[in-house]
């Protein structure tokens, strides 16, 4: 590491530093190893590479929105907000940040905050291990969807995510078990958006609630986490076996 960087880095440890006693927070503990974390990512930042997977082609589609004209029936809590138009703006943002040059496809999207980084929201119940028994600081996006006439299920979506691990996490729950989870030990600046995707079968025959779940700590706040073209499909009952059952 140059001289520069390790100066410089040390330079955003110490304004980072203030500006949490500024806010009533002790500088140690968590928080000071939170702040040396991103001082680090400051003088030597690690890129994300781009997904080798291809994208899946879907089967019978039960729900998907690209979030362009409307929020897609969906509801957030705290942080999540949805807009058919973004301009970043960033300024709230305590540190770097590294927002999505635009919605995966169209202009619309769902994101935490939309057009600044999220809120340093005091979550720190799962540090370093993604254990999140407490999730009312949790900032919520909920969809829910009925699977009763699908033998599977696959929840598919476009992510830009840009939390700083492993302070800040992400889940995504269905009936309240985590299908998805983001627990990087470390952060790596995203390049690309990605699909991600999650098998529903075992929530099969009856409705399921989709949540996605982002906890955010207290101080170092970044871009946040982003979704688009958000789609779950999957295998049809066949209509005469429907009737069957029913019967």
């Amino acid at each position: 590491m140059s001289l520069r960087c390790y100066t410089r880095g040390l330079l955003v440890v110490s304004a980072m530093l203030v500006a949490a006693v500024a806010v009533g927070q002790e500088p140690g503990g968590e928080v000071a190893a939170e702040l040396a974390a991103q001082a680090a990512l400051e003088a030597s930042p690690v890129y994300a590479t781009l997904p080798a997977t291809p994208p899946r082609q879907p089967e019978a589609i039960v729900f998907f929105s690209n979030f362009d004209t409307d929020n897609g029936g969906l509801t957030g809590s705290l942080d999540w907000e949805w807009g058919a138009t973004y301009a970043w703006s960033g300024a709230s943002c305590d540190s770097s940040n590294y927002p999505p040059p635009a919605a995966y496809s169209g202009t619309g999207m769902w994101g935490t905050v939309l057009n600044d980084c999220y809120n340093n929201l005091g979550n720190n119940a799962g540090y370093a291990s993604c254990a999140n028994s407490n999730p009312t600081d949790d900032s919520i996006l909920t969809l829910v969807v009925d699977l009763t006439n699908y033998t599977d299920a696959t929840l598919s979506f476009y992510e830009w995510y840009d939390l700083f691990s492993n302070w800040d996490w992400a889940e995504v729950y269905a009936n309240g078990t985590p299908v998805i989870q983001h627990c990087e030990s470390s952060h790596t600046i995203p390049t690309a958006w990605v699909q991600k995707t999650a098998d529903l079968t075992p929530y099969v025959g009856g409705v399921v609630t989709i949540e996605f779940h982002m906890m955010a700590s207290t101080v170092v706040n970044h871009a946040g986490w982003y979704i688009d073209d958000l789609m779950i499909d999957g295998t049809m009952i066949p209509v005469e076996l429907q009737s069957l059952s029913v019967e």
